[in-house]
């Protein structure tokens, strides 16, 4: 071979490598990783739930066995950092209960750890702050202290957590950095004498991004109102989160997003009571807001004016389930939030401040048919549909006497359905989920929503403390609950109480407005009677006595926001001894598939356009 031909073929099998590389240090949305890490990431929340468990030593190391797994399984993933930095904080927590020394060594030994194997991290400048808080408030070794607070100035010199490293120490500001002319952090805002302090915290800021949707999720430790505005010049989203404190949790730096929707998000205490949120905007075609609960958080959805057809989604982005809460290795220098540099004034705490949920307005209905909504009267089809398996991983959801579970029939007829829909229909079909795992409630519609997806069809099993209760009904969203079985299959669908569906009317009626500006409900409602339709009929064969419980209403996390028309199918009653023994066949499950096919392809068939003679 010539020493040309030995070149051409080093250098191919070099950029092959790189490519390798490359893939493996940023994986996509649905990657082995992220699902793990979010896994955990919810084995963790449902422990801080739960006072019970919280007692036991056993179920703490399980959740830093688990975020410890993906770090050494996947190290090269952008997961593997986040997973580093919650066991650091795990073992403190941990340490904080039981005050165990070793725990808080480990901490200690593992903030250090994380900062060293990812040094470009958001989070490696607050872990060295956190190794000096803990030298000195708890081991009072102040040289080791001293050590971290000289590498936290040497790597991160212009960092707020330098500077309160610096007042912890009592330290003076460098005379080269005043000379400088950066300014010293402003000092924190405190409750005034006699008000005491805000009654809500605001504990972590995360995001999601696909496609043309980015969400961020505002976690909080109590129920919150706010309020909503958009400024230009630059264009950016603010909301003030009122009667509330930012937790010391929150990363004060600015959290890059750079997704072509957002630029970054900001988040400060503006006045003594309200933290304030900016979204700095790249990109907006609408947004959306509204609370959720058990943990309460505060979601915003924004849809970028890129990509808003369903042809220019981002492929990369197939399932949404990769939390992201980090920053690029090489964050850009920006302003300090907590300056008030926003051009409209505070909220009046006192006044009236209802929660917002203000999207774009959408196009009218220019030729006032209030029967067909815009869609439809564009002879729009359907191309893609999304199937939701309820529940999974470690929510079996319902279970019967044998110890079936919902998640298995669920999931295996989300399979079957979407091998019709793709053979039949020829429509292609997201899976949000295809497997075993947990996917949050309120993260299902945004998969479907980066994907563009036309149709949204929800797979679940009911159950009753009646044992003779049976069979079949399909909903649709809806503020108010048809009547009070329905808000019980709502409440536990959503694992929340009755009480708390009942208090939602002010939080979510702008999101229902909106939905009906674009008679998204009307399409959900026309395709839910179609799907039951369909699944009644299938059923009679079988069971001469099935009972059709008809098309209804309720409220479902599940199907908030989909901005598509979306319905929930129960399928059947588990807990009914005779139904649960249909549910266990195989053959039955199929034919519970052809039947909800047959619904959504007589849906699909009215939505093409027809051609009438003049």
């Amino acid at each position: 071979m010539s020493k040309c031909g030995r070149s051409r073929i080093a250098a191919f099998m070099a950029c092959t490598i790189l490519l390798l590389l490359s893939a493996e240090a940023y994986p996509s949305y649905n990657s082995e990783a992220g699902r793990k890490y979010a896994i955990a990431s919810q084995r963790l929340a449902d422990l801080r739930k739960s006072t019970k468990k919280k007692k036991y030593r056993s179920y703490w190391m399980d959740c830093i066995r688990t975020f410890e797994l993906v770090e050494r399984k996947y190290p090269r993933s952008p997961s593997a950092s986040e997973a580093c930095f919650d066991t650091a904080g795990l073992y403190l927590e941990l340490y904080q209960l039981n005050k165990y020394p070793r725990d808080l060594d480990q901490s200690i030994q593992v903030y250090g750890r994380c900062q060293a194997a990812y040094p470009q991290h958001a989070k490696s400048p607050e872990g060295l702050y956190r190794v000096i808080e803990l030298s000195l408030d708890y081991k009072k070794n102040a040289s080791l202290a001293t050590t971290t607070y000289t590498k936290l100035v040497e790597t991160y010199p212009d960092s707020v957590w330098t500077e309160k490293a610096r007042t912890r120490l009592g330290l003076a500001v460098p005379k080269k950095q005043e000379e400088s002319g950066i300014k010293k952090m402003p000092a924190p805002v405190i409750a005034a004498p006699g008000r005491g302090m805000p009654a809500a915290v605001v504990k972590e800021i995360r995001y999601w991004s696909g496609g043309a949707y980015t969400r961020i999720v505002i976690e909080q430790n109590k129920s919150v109102k706010f309020q909503a505005q958009e400024l230009k010049n630059p264009d950016r989203l603010v909301f003030d989160i009122l009667n509330a404190r930012i937790g010391k949790s929150v990363d004060r730096d600015p959290l890059p997003v750079n997704d072509g929707i957002l630029k970054q998000v900001r988040a400060s205490q503006y006045a003594t009571d309200i933290v304030r949120v900016v979204l700095d905007l790249a990109s907006i075609k609408s947004y959306v807001a509204f609370p959720l609960h058990e943990p309460e958080r505060l979601v915003i959805d924004v849809t970028g004016e890129q990509g808003g057809e369903t042809e220019s989604q981002v492929e990369s982005a197939e399932s949404g389930t990769e939390l992201k809460t980090g920053k690029p290795d090489e964050p850009q220098p920006v302003p300090t939030p907590e300056t008030k540099n926003e051009s409209q004034p505070a909220p009046t705490p006192g006044a009236k401040n209802e929660p917002q949920a203000v999207p774009m307005p959408e196009a009218k209905n220019e030729n006032n048919d209030t029967n067909l909504s815009l869609s439809r009267q564009m002879g729009l089809k359907v191309k893609t549909i999304a199937i939701d398996a309820g529940h999974g991983g470690h929510d079996p959801g319902a279970i019967g006497k044998s110890g079936l579970m919902e998640k298995t029939i669920t999931l295996d007829i989300a399979k079957r359905l979407a091998v019709l829909v793709k053979e039949r229909l020829g429509c292609e079909v997201i899976m949000t989920r295809d497997r075993d795992v947990f996917i949050p409630l309120d993260q299902r519609p945004f998969i479907a929503k980066s994907k563009g997806a036309d149709l949204f069809v929800s797979i679940h099993v009911n159950a009753n403390r009646r044992r003779n209760a049976h069979g079949i009904e399909t909903y649709i969203q809806g503020l108010k609950a048809s009547d009070r079985e329905a808000m019980a299959t709502a409440a536990r669908e959503n694992a929340m109480s009755t009480k708390r569906l009942s208090e939602l009317d002010s939080e979510i009626d702008k999101i229902l407005k909106d939905l009906k500006q674009d008679n998204k409900l009307e399409e959900s409602l026309q395709l839910a009677h179609t799907v039951q339709a369909s699944l009644v009929d299938s059923v009679k064969p079988v069971q001469k006595h099935v009972v059709n419980l008809g098309v209804k209403r309720a409220f479902f996390y599940v199907l908030i926001n989909t901005q598509m028309p979306s319905i929930l199918a129960e399928v059947g009653f588990i807990s009914n001894p005779d139904e649960e023994k249909q549910l266990s066949k195989g053959s039955y499950r199929q034919s519970i598939a052809e039947a909800l096919f047959q619904g959504v392809k007589k849906y699909v068939d009215t939505r093409s356009p027809q051609m009438v003679g003049i």
